[in-house]
């Protein structure tokens, strides 16, 4: 929060005193308050304002600088999102104060022309310099909350999916074993409050391991709602997507201390003095939907996968990411200008990982600084940073809706083309941010995860390697998933098209590399499949 320091006008203010005023001539503006003890009265509750709130943004900063170095952010980003309210009463009792000295001075309180001075400044650069800005920031601070807060994936040890369920679950997990302590980060804690929101506060992995590997003797049913199944096998870790509505309270992802303190103040500023809007706000999605492997999530956006198969895209004389600025629902998209100083950014934050991922996040950083605020809150709050658990369950089966249950390699497709859907579910979604249906009728959007799972699905067999020379060579194609055929997939594929701005399946095929979008995948030509095989142009 911007500190405002009082002391200084205060001084000046308690310099003036009753004892001082004097009688204006006749000719000057007057108020004629002819009771010596009211003029005092006034003066004194001016004095008496201002000192009251010196006392309150004193108490305040001190609290927001010891929750920024104690590392409690997650009191920090709840705190700011009353920023702007606090500023504003700052700014009125500031006013009021200021009014008052004003009767006095009026009245006959002619030695207070300094006074007057201190806290017509003092009132002016609290509503200019921080209330009228925290009001047209506010917006941003509260995306900021969801970014950083929302549901997320953590791998958990395989053993324990069957444990994980719905909030009474969690609820019964952590009741048990009391005798075991469970630790939270500092990070974690959600502060002062008056009527604290339910929920538990704790991390799910330490809920977990208070429970041995050995669970023969734990009586339990079987749930593993909110775990995804990414095709990697039982005996693996799993990913486990958390959040308010499996019981825990909203938290700020503890990849927030591993972030530059500059990037998490209410107004970002990078080093360089550049926008870090995009950066904290991508910073917070990234540090929470990573997933098991994030090394081999797709996004070929500069085609070094596609060349290295030997796959040529059709338009190669045109960059994917002028495609995705030029035909983005955000177009122009203006911050493209900082593209190479947000890549290096990212490179420093996320350096261990390949340049696929890193370019996925600056891709979100830049969209960020692109996209209106309302429809950005609007995506956060439909949890579209996030693969959907709804296709994942009923690939898996779990719905009770699928008539057939699919292959560990196609729930792998499922998992490594989730980054693209994201991507793109936010470069061309409505700029309402909902579908709309008629004059009051809207819905949600959805993420194309089915249409990217079958691109990635159909370009991971379009060219093979020959085992024997290392050479790609060309490939068999694949068969049609024996689900596609069902209604589900069909009205599916039919949300995902009314979900997305018109130019969004081309840019989706190249950045899971196909040479261009098969066109037996559009949902009117369903449930047609395309046979897709491509001789390496080496």
């Amino acid at each position: 929060m911007p500190k405002l320091n009082l002391s200084l006008w205060l001084g000046i203010l308690l310099s003036s005193s009753p004892s001082s005023q004097q009688q204006q001539p006749v000719n000057d503006p007057a108020l004629h308050i002819t009771n010596p003890a009211g003029r005092a009265a006034l003066l004194w509750t001016s004095i008496g304002v201002a000192v009251v709130t010196s006392l309150l943004q004193g108490m305040i900063t001190t609290v927001v600088q010891i929750s920024e170095d104690q590392d409690l952010w997650t009191f920090r980003f709840r705190i700011a999102r009353f920023e702007h309210w606090w500023w504003t009463n700052v700014s009125t009792l500031l006013s009021i104060s200021f009014a008052l000295i004003i009767i006095t001075f009026l009245a006959g309180n002619n030695q207070d022309a300094l006074g007057v001075l201190a806290l017509s400044t003092a009132t002016t650069i609290a509503i200019v310099r921080y209330a009228v800005p925290a009001w047209r920031n506010r917006i941003y601070i509260e995306n900021r909350w969801r970014a950083w807060t929302g549901p997320s994936r953590t791998s958990i040890r395989g053993v324990y999916r069957d444990l994980c369920g719905d909030s009474a679950q969690w609820i019964r997990l952590y009741n048990a074993h009391p005798e075991k302590r469970v630790l939270t980060a500092p990070s974690d804690d959600w502060g002062l409050a008056v009527r604290p929101p339910r929920g538990l506060s704790h991390d799910p992995t330490a809920i977990l391991d208070k429970f041995s590997e050995d669970m023969s003797g734990l009586t339990y049913t079987r749930l593993d709602a909110r775990v995804y199944d990414d095709g990697t096998g039982d005996d693996a870790n799993v990913s486990l997507l958390w959040g308010e509505q499996e019981g825990f309270r909203r938290r700020v992802s503890r990849a927030v201390l591993a972030m530059p303190k500059g990037l998490l103040h209410s107004r970002p500023i990078t080093v360089d003095g550049y926008n870090g809007e995009g950066l904290c706000l991508a910073f917070g999605i990234f540090g929470r939907n990573k997933g098991l492997r994030p090394h081999t999530l797709m996004f070929d956006v500069d085609d070094k996968w596609k060349t290295q198969r030997g796959i040529i895209r059709n338009r190669p004389e045109t960059t994917v990411r002028a495609i995705l600025e030029n035909s983005s629902s955000w177009a122009p998209r203006p911050s493209k200008v900082m593209r190479s100083y947000y890549a290096h950014a990212v490179e420093e934050q996320y350096g261990g990982l390949p340049p696929p991922f890193m370019a996925a996040v600056t891709e979100v950083a830049l969209i960020m600084l692109d996209i209106r605020q309302r429809p950005l809150r609007m995506w956060l709050d439909g949890n579209m940073e996030q693969q959907s658990m709804d296709v994942n369950h009923w690939l898996t089966g779990r719905s009770g809706r699928s008539p057939a249950r699919a292959t560990p390699p196609q729930l792998y497709a499922l998992y490594r083309a989730s980054y693209v859907s994201m991507i793109i579910s936010r470069n061309y979604m409505p700029p309402s941010g909902v579908i709309t249906e008629g004059l009051y009728a809207a819905r949600r959007i959805v993420r194309p995860d089915l249409t990217c799972f079958a691109l990635l699905y159909l370009a991971e067999h379009a060219v093979v390697r020959d085992v024997t020379t290392g050479q790609w060579i060309q490939g068999p194609g694949i068969a049609r998933p024996e689900w596609w055929d069902n209604v589900w997939v069909e009205s599916r594929l039919h949300q995902e098209h009314e979900s997305m701005k018109a130019g969004w399946r081309e840019p989706a095929a190249w950045l899971l590399g196909l040479k261009e979008f098969p066109p037996e995948l559009e949902y009117i030509r369903f449930p047609q499949w395309p046979h897709i095989t491509y001789l390496p142009e080496n």
